[in-house]
């Protein structure tokens, strides 16, 4: 058989399956589940555009005075839990999930987050398909009504066409029926009208969810444009962390280990020149080196420690977590709950965000106890790491502190650190990572 033969036999193939699957939708639920769905959206449409119309005429209004921009901030709430609605109903119907695509609210007033809610673009696309959803709702009441109440009268025409009157037409047509026959030609033809109308409904249903992704779903190229730039800030602060951390091993490396080294050199030159004219000189300094050297090894577990800790190479989140909280001067309880061992970077990063915020439990809060829980989330899609103590709180990672720097770390993997530490305490810190990262 030759290529072209094979290529044309499948398109042929694929034609066929493609008309398949398109019979098969005409004869599933899909076309009066969009049917009720464009019903509803009518009634709905009316609704909020009766609703947010007047609320927001009055609102601009009475801006001058002390009503209008409480009513102009009602209209926002009120427009927001709308497009919520309407996200919900297409995913009920459809099943069809649009995520939220507004900014995160900062921390703060109430009138803080309002503003930031109105300063971001998806409100206001949310507001357009509200009004929107008015005449488009009316358009496909209409058609859907229409269409549906058109084939249900073709389709029974045999059941009932005796009980009309001598002069009833068929759409004013002149075309009287008033035998079986005509009656059963006239529901062949219904057939096709319902074949028709389910196409429309369905094509009607799609479209609008179309719409309600376009409206009240992400931007994906502004997600990218937003992407590439906390990437680039982030790779930045990275860069810059990770020279702050070598300027550190050197500085421990020198003032530490280094140092130890040298005065074990040099003890043990003085011991060796001293080994046979006063032996027992020569053993106190080989004991001074003895202890110089092991000080400098401690120092040295240390800093290797800090860098990367073979018990989380050997064996893995849980055993170093609890090893960190052993050393802790602060008591700390853990909690690890994890089906497999997670990717390096990830379980690397995990275990410094637990060391750098156990560390600072320990300096600066004054916590009698903390807590460390690891687990994951969302069908083990998502590793969450929870610490928490009962100190007297006011972490601000704005004020240069570790945690900033844990936090671009979690920005470059996909993830995010949220931090809870009001003036009086108590402390949260929670990190999340994607575990297939």
């Amino acid at each position: 058989m030759s290529a072209a033969t094979v290529a044309e036999s499948s398109v042929v193939g694929e034609s066929r399956r493609g008309g398949t699957r398109f019979i098969r939708r005409m004869f599933s639920v899909e076309p009066w589940v969009a049917a009720a769905f464009m019903v509803v959206s009518f009634a709905l449409g009316l609704f909020w555009f009766c609703l947010l119309i007047p609320l927001l005429a009055t609102g601009l209004g009475t801006l001058i005075t002390l009503i209008g921009l409480p009513l102009l901030a009602l209209s926002l709430v009120a427009w927001v839990a709308g497009a919520r609605a309407e996200r919900w109903r297409v995913k009920f119907f459809f099943g069809t999930e649009i995520p939220d695509p507004y900014r995160p609210l900062p921390k703060g007033s109430l009138w803080a987050k309002l503003k930031t809610r109105a300063g971001d673009g998806a409100t206001w696309k949310d507001l357009a398909y509200l009004i929107l959803l008015f005449p488009i709702g009316i358009l496909e009441f209409v058609v859907t009504v229409a269409l549906v109440a058109a084939t249900l009268m073709q389709l029974t025409i045999p059941a009932w066409y005796w009980s009309t009157p001598d002069d009833w037409t068929v759409y004013g047509s002149g075309w009287r029926i008033d035998t079986l026959p005509e009656a059963l030609l006239f529901a062949a033809g219904g057939i096709v009208l319902f074949l028709l109308t389910t196409a429309v409904l369905i094509g009607m249903g799609r479209a609008h969810v179309a719409l309600a992704q376009g409206l009240l779903g992400r931007n994906r190229e502004k997600e990218l444009e937003e992407r590439v730039e906390t990437l680039t800030e982030s790779r930045s602060r990275v860069i810059d962390a990770v020279a702050e951390e070598r300027r550190r091993i050197e500085r421990d490396l020198h003032d530490g280990a280094q140092q130890r080294l040298v005065a074990l050199a040099m003890d043990l030159g003085m011991a060796k020149q001293k080994l046979d004219s006063d032996p027992a000189a020569a053993r106190a300094l080989v004991d001074e080196a003895h202890d110089q050297a092991k000080r400098a090894l401690s120092e040295m577990r240390d800093l290797v420690r800090g860098i990367h800790p073979a018990v989380l190479t050997d064996r893995g989140l849980d055993a170093a977590i609890s090893a960190l909280a052993g050393r802790s001067p602060v008591p700390v309880t853990v909690e690890v709950d994890l089906p497999r061992r997670l990717p390096d970077a990830i379980e690397t990063n995990a275990y410094f965000v637990v060391a750098e915020a156990l560390a600072n439990i320990a300096k600066h809060s004054r916590a009698t106890q903390a807590r460390v829980i690891v687990r994951c989330e969302g069908n083990d899609e998502k590793l969450v790491i929870e610490v928490a103590d009962d100190g007297i709180g006011g972490v601000d990672p704005a004020k240069g502190s570790g945690l900033s720097g844990l936090r671009d770390r979690m920005r470059a993997l996909d993830g995010q650190l949220l931090i809870s530490s009001p003036a009086g305490g108590p402390t949260w810190i929670r990190a999340e990572l994607p575990c297939a990262s």
